[in-house]
């Protein structure tokens, strides 16, 4: 690490290269996360032959096992100390078990019921462990690249520009490379497909190793402490709000992914739009990114996101009265229904990371993979909550895969897919009300905490 480049920590000495090198790495992260959170239950349910119901339960059930992974591996990161920094090391560590974890998720072994559940579980389980051991550390280095929460706003800004569209490209191409490499054999094509995009992330993973480096000087091993790590995020007030609001937000959008599949494929009557519908949402998704930054300006980051939880309650009851019988007018709203998603993906990031100096400030620890790691564990409770109830939606349906669905089944897709996605968004926006942490506290904050350093480093000078 580079001790001089790290002593003034709010001159923001990140590099071009640097923050180019966490957006390609970024790349890589959501090429693999694409596949895996996207057609998962779909490959359990139509594929493997997994009752959507416990398909359900064991992507719900990982997530009970990630609320204690999720942040153990969080403190992991913030005691790691190596030649190439705390964080930035996982890329390099963890690229290969990424690959052959996500290919023994998209492997269909001819076993029977009863082990197919075992397989799809444990399979999965391990995905998300090695997922979470390059996730968490990825998500932290902004933190760790830089204090200038101008540059760390930039570094996720651009990073979310590109986990997304790989995410979406994955859904633009997913099903025409497993149809095309399975050659009418759908579990070949997706284990080739898993295979393919594994490699091909863990590259952008090596890549992103290569050019990112730390440049925030850690603080000196502390003793780790059980109750430490609690109040840390205990009495982080912001971040537990935040927390709260996105997980309500968050689960129902994904359960909206998850049955984006089956809307399509059923209600819009062709399996090969799905890759039409994913380009459609992603200019939408950029256009949000890119508008987040600026419009954050105006608004601050709390007025922001409460814009956006109003766009995305608005625009989807919209859907939900215009309907999806014109398939021309379901992609102009699902372009609409798809913008605040965009503006959501930064200011998660953004603002979960601005609670770092507000943990230093309340508790003197800072924590930053601890903290961080609630984003990761922030998505992954979303999954679950998403997963469960798609299957909870596809079990009351009593869902029948590759066969024409009742009126009812259609009916209940799209009410999913637009009125409880906005729905969502609506009760996303009461925790956020409580939350006092805006962009002006944030800078007295840091001012403070710039003090704070000066003042110890003036005692150390004396003491030496």
């Amino acid at each position: 690490m580079d001790e001089k480049a790290g002593k003034n920590i709010f001159a923001g000495t990140v590099q071009g290269r640097e923050i180019a090198g966490h957006a390609i790495a970024g790349i890589g992260q959501n090429l693999i996360f694409g596949l895996w959170s996207s057609y998962m239950l779909v490959f359990f349910t139509d594929v493997f032959g997994i009752a959507g119901g416990v398909a359900g339960l064991i992507m719900m059930f990982t997530r009970i096992w990630d609320a204690i992974n999720d942040p153990m591996m969080g403190i992991i990161a913030d005691r790691t100390r190596t030649r190439w920094g705390r964080y930035r090391p996982w890329l390099l560590f963890m690229a290969i078990p990424v690959v052959i974890v996500l290919a023994l998720n998209f492997s269909a072994p001819d076993f029977s019921p009863a082990g197919k559940i075992a397989y799809a579980a444990v399979t999965y389980v391990f995905m998300s462990m090695v997922f979470t051991a390059v996730d968490i550390p990825y998500w932290t280095l902004p933190a760790a690249m830089t204090q200038d929460v101008g540059k760390r706003t930039t570094i996720y800004s651009i990073s979310r520009v590109s986990t997304t569209v790989s995410s979406l490209i994955v859904g633009i191409l997913a099903i025409p490379l497993v149809t095309a490499l399975g050659g009418g054999d759908m579990a070949r094509g997706y284990f080739i497909t898993a295979l393919i995009i594994g490699i091909l992330g863990a590259a952008f993973y090596l890549c992103g190793f290569k050019l990112v480096r730390e440049h925030v000087v850690p603080p000196p091993m502390e003793k780790f402490s059980f109750s430490g790590a609690v109040k840390v995020i205990a009495q982080n007030k912001p971040l537990l709000l935040i927390l709260i609001s996105m997980i309500v937000a968050n689960g129902l959008t994904f359960l909206r992914m998850n049955l984006l599949v089956y809307w399509v494929q059923y209600n819009i009557g062709s399996l090969e739009m799905v890759p039409v519908f994913n380009l459609v949402s992603l200019p939408a998704m950029l256009l949000g990114m890119v508008f987040t930054p600026f419009l954050s300006k105006k608004l601050g980051q709390k007025g922001m996101f409460v814009f956006s939880c109003l766009w995305g309650a608005l625009s989807n009851f919209i859907f939900f009265f215009v309907g999806y019988g014109n398939t021309a007018t379901a992609m102009v709203m699902f372009f609409f229904t798809s913008v605040p998603t965009g503006f959501v993906m930064v200011l998660i990031s953004s603002m979960i990371a601005n609670t770092i100096e507000y943990a230093e400030w309340k508790t003197g620890r800072r924590q930053e993979g601890l903290i961080s790691s609630s984003q990761t564990f922030l998505a992954k409770v979303s999954m679950a909550i998403g997963g469960g109830l798609s299957g909870l939606v596809l079990t009351m349906v009593h869902y029948q895969p590759n066969t024409a669905q009742p009126a009812e089944t259609l009916g209940l897709f799209h009410l999913v897919m637009t009125a409880v996605t906005g729905t969502g968004f609506l009760l996303g926006i009461i925790p956020m009300l409580f939350n006092d942490f805006n962009d002006k506290k944030y800078a007295e904050i840091t001012a403070e905490l710039q003090e704070r350093r000066a003042i110890a480093k003036k005692a150390e000078d004396k003491q030496s």
